[in-house]
């Protein structure tokens, strides 16, 4: 018997249904008299019971030892995901608490929009959630240069959608406001209405070959002030909720090692920027990811888009093999195709 067949017997299919549904509510292994009182279709416990051996045999289902209840290994989970599973409407609670996310969206950060929906997400989702934050590539509407002190300068930069990036630089203890009021000046003038990448490429054409007669000081300025700007967003990821993993600690086969992970941010970036191509929510389930393989974690993740329906990062929800896959998913799509509408 292989997995086609499963799927097209429905005795079989509506047994293990069954079984993940009250696993993922109870977190315990499920016996076939517990079965035999759920089922639309009447079946003695015995004929569950054979049911389930088969399962087991065909590595779909466990058991801790021979009288005991079974449940789902990854291989089960896998197709429980690909063949069962389905989306399910999310509340209108959970609705309105994902419009936080959206109110009051403009003028701030992307950062801090991204920011507030991995918490959002994650509370929802009771796990942990990630998201890859999008190098800062639409047009710029307008930077600017400004000195807090001695020494730590910000760089404030307005794009298309008014929306606003702030980052902390450090410069020359000399540097005076009028020095990067220059530097302001020469951005704006000359490179207002391009992305930040076309920014990047031009302050390297112009700037190296002297066309514009800038100092010294202030070319390394405006060097620095966009350049720490990409840089710090190519190498960013949020990540939130880590402590709602730490109830489901008897779930997850090392914790320690799965939260050592979640601080990794080179190797997180790595597995996001490889979902950022991908089509619609995609899972991965224990081994199938090398990062979480000894965690017995399942990672639901969905490209989101920007206002131009580019493809610009991803974002995804972590937590135990045993999660409700069906609102999970939901979630998680809903949050990127909200993201679309605002980043």
């Amino acid at each position: 018997m292989n997995e086609i067949d499963i799927s097209a017997n429905k005795r079989y299919v509506e047994i293990f249904k069954k079984l993940v549904d009250i696993y993922v509510e109870t977190g315990e292994a499920v016996g076939s008299r517990s079965l035999s009182k759920v089922l639309e279709t009447p079946l003695s416990p015995a004929t569950i019971r054979n049911v389930m051996a088969d399962l087991e045999e065909l590595g779909i289902l466990c058991s801790e030892h021979t009288s005991s209840g079974r449940k789902p290994t990854e291989k089960g989970w896998r197709f429980y995901v690909n063949t069962i599973v389905e989306s399910a409407d999310i509340s209108n609670a959970e609705v309105e608490e994902l419009a936080k996310i959206t109110k009051n969206a403009v003028g701030k950060s992307v950062e801090s929009i991204l920011e507030k929906a991995t918490d959002v997400l994650s509370d929802l989702a009771n796990c942990a959630s990630l998201i890859r934050v999008p190098t800062v590539n639409s047009e710029v509407r307008h930077i600017d240069f400004v000195l807090l002190s001695p020494g730590r300068a910000i760089v404030v930069i307005v794009n298309e959608n008014g929306i606003v990036e702030n980052r902390l630089i450090d410069v020359a203890q000399d540097v005076t406001s009028s020095v990067l009021g220059k530097a302001t000046k020469y951005i704006n003038t000359q490179l207002s209405g391009s992305s930040l990448n076309d920014i990047r490429t031009k302050l390297q054409n112009e700037l190296d070959l002297q066309k514009e007669g800038l100092d010294e000081i202030t070319k390394d300025i405006v060097k620095q002030g966009i350049g720490f700007v990409i840089n710090e967003n190519d190498n960013k990821v949020i990540v939130k909720g880590q402590s709602n993993l730490l109830s489901k600690a008897g779930e997850i086969l090392d914790l320690e090692d799965l939260l050592r992970k979640l601080d990794e941010k080179k190797t997180l970036k790595d597995l996001l920027d490889k979902s950022v191509n991908g089509k619609g929510v995609q899972i991965f389930i224990g081994a199938e990811t090398k990062m979480f393989e000894m965690a017995g974690c399942s990672l639901i993740i969905s490209p989101y888009q920007n206002a131009k329906k580019s493809l610009v990062g991803a974002i995804g929800v972590i937590g135990p093999s045993r999660m409700s896959y069906s609102r999970v998913i939901t979630l998680v799509d809903y949050t990127a195709k909200l993201l679309g509408n605002i980043v």
